[in-house]
């Protein structure tokens, strides 16, 4: 599980890689085109905030791999060591289960999405709204390679 933890965090850093020059681009033809040519591309804003949300849940994927997500410590580290790790334990469970809930809600909206096209763009709605269950999915799986291997710690 941890070759493939690992894995993932490096692809995931790639396409993160990948989606922010796009993303970067796409803003900088619009302001050029805009600014320097006076005709704005009527399709940068929205493939910009197409990008920008796979940009949010992949980033959150990777995060929750580096334990980079807000979490409120002083508690927990003032409890004893067997105290410490049932609260690690509990808020494992809690995160689990809303990243499940948001699994299961997010291939609900991808589904009801395919139904519509994008506005200015030549794909359905499914396409951004997949960004939901794919992050939810990845992060699930740093989760329960985390939980691995904090259980393998004496």
């Amino acid at each position: 599980m941890r070759r493939l933890d690992a894995a993932l965090a490096q692809a995931e850093a790639t396409l993160l890689g990948v989606l922010v020059i796009a993303m970067t681009g796409v803003t900088l033809a619009q302001v050029m085109a805009r600014y320097a040519f006076g005709a704005p591309l009527i399709w940068s804003e929205e493939a910009a905030r197409y990008l920008f949300v796979w940009v949010s849940m992949i980033g959150a994927a990777l995060a929750a791999r580096q334990g980079a997500h807000y979490a409120l410590t002083a508690l927990v580290e003032r409890l004893p060591a067997r105290a410490a790790r049932l609260a690690g334990s509990g808020a494992l469970a809690v995160s689990a289960a809303f990243l499940v809930v948001l699994l299961v809600t997010g291939i609900n909206e991808t589904r009801q999405a395919h139904l519509q096209d994008a506005a200015t763009l030549p794909f359905r709605m499914s396409l951004p709204y997949a960004a939901i269950p794919v992050g939810a999915v990845l992060m699930l799986l740093h989760l329960l390679a985390g939980a691995m291997q904090a259980a393998r710690r004496p």
